[in-house]
């Protein structure tokens, strides 16, 4: 009954530091996580004097803050996407549909669209779970033909974010800057950051909060307050609903076995397979997709051993992580997924809450001063993580970012940043 309580304590806990990664436009769950393991010693000591918590128990709670913060921000980061337009790199293509409901005094309606298509990838998620498992591990070994196919897997989903592009000469376009995207991907990994307060983390934070995040709110200085904004909820359709939820969770899933590609990848793959262009089915669709990604990234970890996202890297160093080879999962897996149960039923109507009380008051403060702020903070994150270095490669990405604005193509070409550095490690 205690480890029951303990673990319904750390998901909240874990569910809380999503939220305000979710809501934070440029800060992520890997922050999180990264900052977690570098307390890791401090805090299982303080653990340790606790009475009640036992020893073995301790990696597993931790485990359990980081990926419920994961899960939750996967929740909750729609709603800067939908009202200040500040997306990351795997609420982009959300961005477009969520933010013209915005402009339609609909914001409301996108973020409740958002929270179940989340909420409904992962029930389905818990569907496909065991069979994903006797797919991936053994009898169906599937992974061992993916870590072969992998480069050409890239290459297909590379072609597919370029080639759906609207015209021959927007094609050329995304050629050019997912090539430009690349290049900057290769170098920033050879560079190292110094922060003047020592909490270095990778540069992928300013480059990808450059590449995503601040070319929109840069566009969104001048804009006037928006519209008075509707508190309604729209039904979808209940098979067309599951459709997209079960497209978006199954491209989750594949994409969740593929190093350096993120659900930014996956939602180009997602709405290919439907071909559903109502902008609530987008929603649905590409928020399941995000979810999904998260979750399946924890169980690939335990079915092949193998982290596919910062948090799951760490979750790989606190935890010892016992490979799922049989039907049952291992023990302290079951605990993990108890965690993600909790904090998704909490998360979805965390995001609704959050939602509705921004959607009141959201027309009555100037639009310009909310960009500036969301800036600001980026700048500040950026240069406390990763000092000058990480400014740069702010602006760098920053001006990659503006150039896709004025071209008029998708910002998912941007995610050559880390598609390409991998096909080069593949293919040479």
């Amino acid at each position: 009954m205690m480890d029951i309580a303990l673990i319904i304590s750390f998901a909240l806990i874990g569910t809380a530091l999503g939220c305000i990664t979710g809501l934070v436009p440029g800060f992520h769950a890997n922050n999180v996580a990264i900052i977690l393991l570098s307390l890791y010693g401090s805090i299982s000591a303080f653990l340790l004097s606790i009475s009640f918590i036992k020893g073995e128990m301790i990696s597993i709670l931790m485990g359990i803050i980081i990926i419920s913060t994961s899960i939750a921000h996967t929740f909750v980061n729609i709603i800067p996407s939908t009202f200040i337009g500040a997306p990351e790199e795997d609420t982009a293509l959300l961005l477009l549909p969520a933010h013209s409901l915005l402009l339609e005094g609909r914001g409301y309606e996108a973020i409740s669209l958002s929270a179940a298509g989340s909420y409904g990838a992962v029930m389905m998620a818990f569907i496909l779970l065991i069979p994903f498992r006797f797919l991936i591990g053994p009898p169906g070994d599937f992974y061992w033909l993916v870590d072969r196919i992998v480069p050409w897997i890239l290459l297909a989903v590379s072609a597919v974010l370029i080639l759906t592009e609207r015209s021959k000469m927007h094609v050329l376009y995304a050629v050019a800057v997912f090539l430009l995207s690349g290049i900057f991907g290769m170098e920033i990994m050879g560079m190292d950051s110094s922060s003047p307060f020592g909490m270095n983390i990778s540069l992928l934070f300013p480059a990808l909060a450059g590449l995503f995040g601040m070319p929109t709110l840069l566009h969104s200085l001048n804009v006037p307050s928006l519209p008075e904004q509707g508190l309604g909820e729209k039904e979808v359709d209940f098979v067309e609903g599951w459709k997209d939820v079960a497209t978006g969770t199954i491209a989750g899933a594949l994409v969740s076995l593929l190093p350096g590609v993120t659900s930014a990848v996956a939602t180009i793959m997602a709405m290919v397979a439907r071909r559903k262009k109502d902008r609530e089915n987008v929603i649905v669709t590409l928020s399941a997709v995000n979810t999904a990604t998260s979750f399946f990234v924890l169980a690939v970890l335990f079915m092949v051993e193998k982290a596919r996202s910062g948090s799951a890297i760490v979750l790989d160093e606190i935890m010892d992580v016992e490979r799922w080879s049989n039907a049952v999962p291992p023990y302290s897996l079951c605990y993990l997924l108890m965690a993600v149960v909790i904090t998704s039923l909490v998360s979805y109507y965390a995001t609704k809450f959050f939602g509705k009380i921004i959607a009141v008051h959201i027309s009555h403060i100037p639009y310009g001063m909310i960009a500036k702020a969301s800036v600001t903070f980026i700048f500040v994150m950026v240069t406390l993580f990763t000092g000058v270095t990480g400014v740069i490669v702010l602006a760098t990405g920053t001006l990659i970012g503006l150039l896709c604005l004025e071209l008029g193509i998708r910002r998912s070409l941007c995610m050559g940043v880390l598609i390409l550095p991998i096909m080069v490690t593949y293919f040479l």
